[in-house]
């Protein structure tokens, strides 16, 4: 399995252990199948950006079997061309949105979060993370967006940053937002020792 479907698997079951274990809903079918076109799109931008193993129909492929009848390979497209502009606007880091107000509140403890936009492995995850948390925010009903903010962001950086692990080794030590990944750790760990406690 190439790198890139890998993570594609391991942010779906992030992304419905959050939801289920941790924010306790239950996607609707159409937040299901708009999820896995973003997680999807995210993991075609990783394979293109870093693991160059031209994984394209691999990931269409799974993409139309988790989609069934549903899969549009159109907005499979659409998605990660929103993705990538996203990640290239200087401007992302200053809009208005849940993510965005969370990362803006949680600086002020953990400056090193903003690291996040140092380079693309950082910025991959963030704009991912983005159109998650505005997908899972933008109907009354779901928990408070501050919350699935938090979840989804902790949870899928964790997701991230072991794929980011697998593929560099020791180099993903070195980048440039390294701190970022770091700190989601750190906070990740703690949580864990909460739970155990």
């Amino acid at each position: 399995m190439k790198h890139a479907t890998e993570l594609y698997e391991e942010l779906k079951d992030r992304l419905d252990y959050t939801l289920s274990s941790w924010l306790h809903v239950q996607a609707t079918h159409e937040e299901e199948i708009r999820s896995r076109t973003i997680l999807v799109a995210s993991a075609f931008l990783f394979d293109n950006l870093f693991a160059k193993q031209d994984a394209g129909k691999e990931l269409t492929q799974a993409a139309a079997l988790d989609q069934g009848t549903h899969f549009v390979a159109k907005s499979l497209s659409e998605t990660a061309t929103l993705l990538r502009v996203n990640m290239s606007s200087s401007l992302f880091a200053e809009g208005q949105s849940p993510l965005r107000d969370y990362l803006r509140w949680v600086k002020e403890s953990e400056p090193e979060v903003e690291s996040w936009q140092a380079d693309n492995y950082g910025k991959l995850v963030i704009v991912t993370v983005e159109e998650l948390v505005n997908l899972f925010t933008a109907k009354p009903g779901h928990n408070e967006p501050l919350r699935v903010a938090e979840l989804l962001f902790l949870n899928l950086t964790e997701a991230f940053a072991f794929s980011y692990k697998e593929l560099l080794g020791p180099r993903f030590l070195s980048q440039k937002s390294q701190p970022y990944f770091a700190s989601v750790n750190e906070a990740m760990e703690g949580i864990r020792a909460e739970i155990r406690d």
